[in-house]
């Protein structure tokens, strides 16, 4: 569906799993084809400092996972700009001929946001 897409990795987890004490989850990029629109990009001051908060909207054929806490599943992460951004909502829009995914990504804060290092684009991580 998406006119004006790109290919861009997308990082699905797997279910959480309790390991020693903590909770991890292995993980699987992809490359799929989306149409990604940026939807704001602002600056939001907090207590603890300023951070960057921005937002995408995505369109395309291929379903996008957002978090199910009951099952222990993460949502998917999109790479884009060399930054990585969480799904926060995700539907499947069958309202016209043009059957399409449209998703919603918020950017992962930076403490935890960076480039993948070559050896975690292999999803060892």
């Amino acid at each position: 569906m998406p006119f004006f897409g790109e290919n861009y990795t997308l990082r699905r987890y797997g279910e959480d799993k309790i390991v020693n004490g903590y909770s991890t989850a292995g993980y699987e990029d992809i490359t799929v084809f989306l149409d990604v629109q940026t939807m704001s990009d602002d600056e939001v001051v907090e207590a603890g400092g300023s951070r960057d908060k921005m937002m995408l909207k995505t369109f395309g054929d291929f379903p996008i996972h957002c978090s199910k806490q009951e099952e222990g599943v993460r949502s998917d992460q999109l790479l884009y700009e060399g930054r990585w951004f969480e799904c926060i909502s995700s539907k499947l829009s069958k309202n016209t001929i043009i059957r399409h995914w449209t998703s919603t990504f918020e950017l992962v804060p930076a403490s935890t946001n960076s480039k993948p290092a070559e050896s975690e684009t292999e999803g060892t991580g």
